[in-house]
């Protein structure tokens, strides 16, 4: 049973399709044979960029999904057969975990058993920013978890998530009011029709004029969280201006930033490794919720949407490409490949 896999050899160098080995899984882990890679822009900047220091050469990638192969000792909820959406654990260190290869290793943990019947690169487009999303919103801002369960209670609250059709903001957008809050988002023209399925009370066209957009957004709020699902520095000068005008207090943003900055007087960037939060002792279980009963009752009840799906053809040979579109820039997709082309 042959493995390959997509290595990148040294920093910012291309990659490049090799033999590797085939991978036991240890306890609580399972072996996947991976069906759908699903790509996030982070790893672009990992790859191409070098963004973050690791150890090379290296397997990249964190979300895919496929058919378990094997089990590990102590694995209770899997077995073989079992088709999965995944994302690899923050805690996994090593280049079994890496999804750009045919078979890849998991924490039984951040699986997802995908409903019959469901496309698989659908639940994949969501699992890289699963954890992200509940760390923010349920782990730290203390916003309650969505049900699916009958009619959902009004909270009589607000959340600004900026960046609906971004692949955090897509899924948070849903996320928060599925749990019963009032969601405004931004999105450019081309993406509004898809935004406002999404669950959001308001769709602000994010390609006004930036003094306009921030007047509007004033004018939608109070809110009780704003979230800037992009973070970078075009788009904390908009979000940062809503929280000073409500009198300053914390902007949740998905990165750090990116060098100096200077925010309003009163404002304070809030970010941290958002997966990371649900390993805190308070947070326990919620990654198990998220994994085991969030995303599969989303799909299975239909109350889920993916973005569309873009499919890059080449299989492992094509992860350079997939790259090169991230690079670029896309909006309101989510790229995936199949390894076994």
């Amino acid at each position: 049973m042959a493995n390959l896999a997509a290595v990148i050899p040294a920093a910012k160098a291309p990659l490049e399709v090799q033999e590797v080995e085939t991978y036991k899984p240890g306890p609580h882990e399972l072996l996947i044979k991976n069906e759908v890679i699903a790509y996030s822009p982070i790893e672009y900047k990992i790859a191409k960029l070098a963004f973050f220091p690791i150890q090379y050469p290296a397997i990249l990638g964190g979300s895919f999904g496929g058919t378990v192969e094997a089990v590990g000792p102590q694995v209770t909820n899997f077995k073989v057969g079992d088709k999965v959406a995944a994302a690899k654990s923050g805690k996994s260190v090593g280049n079994q975990y890496g999804s750009y290869q045919r078979y890849v290793v998991l924490s039984d943990e951040t699986a997802s058993k995908v409903p019959e019947g469901i496309d698989l690169a659908l639940p994949v487009s969501f699992t890289a920013n699963l954890s992200t999303v509940v760390g923010i919103f349920t782990a730290r801002a203390g916003l309650e978890k969505p049900s699916f369960d009958g009619s959902v209670s009004t909270k009589g609250k607000k959340v600004l998530v900026y960046g609906g059709s971004s692949n955090v903001g897509t899924l948070s957008v849903q996320y928060v009011a599925q749990a019963g809050y009032s969601v405004v988002t931004t999105s450019s023209p081309s993406n509004n029709a898809f935004v406002s399925k999404l669950g959001a009370v308001k769709v602000l066209d994010h390609t006004q004029e930036q003094g306009a957009l921030i007047k509007a957004l004033i004018a939608e709020g109070p809110y009780d969280l704003v979230v800037d699902s992009i973070a970078l520095p075009n788009t904390t000068p908009i979000t940062g201006a809503v929280v000073a005008a409500q009198g300053g207090g914390k902007l949740y943003a998905l990165l750090p930033a990116f060098g100096p900055e200077t925010l309003p007087e009163g404002v304070t960037r809030e970010f941290a490794s958002w997966g990371s939060v649900l390993d805190e002792e308070k947070n326990l279980g919620l990654r198990t919720w998220a994994f085991t009963e969030y995303l599969p009752q989303g799909f299975a009840s239909g109350k889920l949407i993916p973005q569309t799906i873009e499919k890059v053809a080449g299989g492992l040979k094509g992860v350079n490409d997939a790259l090169d579109k991230l690079e670029k820039g896309v909006s309101g997709v989510k790229l995936v490949s199949n390894p076994w082309e």
